[in-house]
């Protein structure tokens, strides 16, 4: 009996053994491999970006470009009358500027209605090279021919100036249809900025006859005694037609303050600019670009 126990059991076993062999071998799960680190998130470019705009001659012209990822611009500068026109004559850059930056809407008029396009937030900076023997006789005139930018007479672009790194001033002479081209002038160089400009109307041309008369009055002492007399003449009957609504009619006369400066120009009139020699004030220069920009204030009034 007990050897029957025993082959019985050992039956048991044997059938529990050949089920348990039977059974499919446990596959060990494979350790998953580490992920792959993140690829690190690119910072963005630290403003400004400044690139350097290389010039061209073209008789009276000095043509030149430039494009900093996408944004750019065709720049020309003209003179009535220049000599050392060569294109090291100048320094120029373009630098793609942060256009909330506090410190450069500081140099804007305040009021806060005058900001800096974020499709063109660019400062082109133009001045004479230190080896420089350039001179010009007036005004010269710069343009600014961009794609990012569109003529929208509903947002009002404004070419702006300044001296290195002070306050700017408005200078546009006129601007074009399409993509967008902005023209100034003035009597010496520096930075120029296009803005976006949403002053009224009236209080920037008030502004502007208020600088021609202070170009008259700091330059008086060099200005012959009877010329001074007829520049406050005409530039005091374009306020009254202003003033009284004949908006044409002051544009008329500005237009011969214009041409009364230049035909007086030299004699009467201080109107030499030359490179490195800072005390030279090219005051005919300053007087029929101030001019400029006032009459193409007045001729946007007069449009809207």
């Amino acid at each position: 009996m007990r050897s029957i126990l025993i082959a019985s059991a050992v039956v048991v076993l044997s059938s529990a053994t050949l089920a348990f062999a039977q059974l499919p071998l446990p596959i060990p799960t494979p350790t998953p491999p580490a992920p792959l680190p993140s690829p690190p998130i690119p910072l963005p470019p630290t403003l400004p970006i400044t690139v350097p705009v290389t010039l061209s001659i073209n008789g009276t012209e000095a043509l030149g470009s430039f494009d900093i990822g996408g944004i750019g611009a065709d720049l020309r500068l003209d003179f009535e009358n220049v000599v050392g026109l060569v294109p090291s004559a100048f320094d120029v850059t373009a630098s793609l500027v942060n256009p909330v930056d506090p410190t450069l809407l500081a140099r804007l008029p305040a009021g806060g209605l005058l900001g800096i396009p974020i499709a063109f937030p660019v400062v082109i900076r133009i001045s004479p090279s230190a080896s420089s023997s350039l001179s010009f006789e007036g005004p010269y005139f710069v343009s600014f021919h961009t794609h990012n930018l569109q003529l929208n007479p509903t947002v009002p672009f404004s070419l702006f100036k300044a001296p290195d790194g002070g306050a700017f001033k408005d200078i546009t002479k006129s601007e074009g249809r399409g993509s967008y081209r902005d023209d100034g002038g003035g009597g010496d160089f520096s930075e120029f900025l296009i803005v976006v400009d949403l002053r009224p109307i009236d209080s920037v041309i008030a502004g502007k006859f208020d600088d021609v008369q202070a170009l008259i009055t700091n330059n008086a002492d060099s200005i012959s005694p009877d010329v001074v007399i007829a520049l406050q003449n005409l530039l005091l009957n374009a306020r009254t037609s202003y003033q009284s609504g004949a908006i044409r009619e002051a544009i008329f006369t500005m237009s011969a303050f214009s041409r009364y400066v230049k035909a007086h120009s030299g004699e009467d009139i201080p109107d030499v600019w030359r490179a490195n020699c800072s005390p030279l004030v090219n005051v005919a220069g300053l007087l029929r670009s101030g001019a400029d920009t006032l009459k193409f204030s007045l001729d946007r009034k007069l449009s809207r």
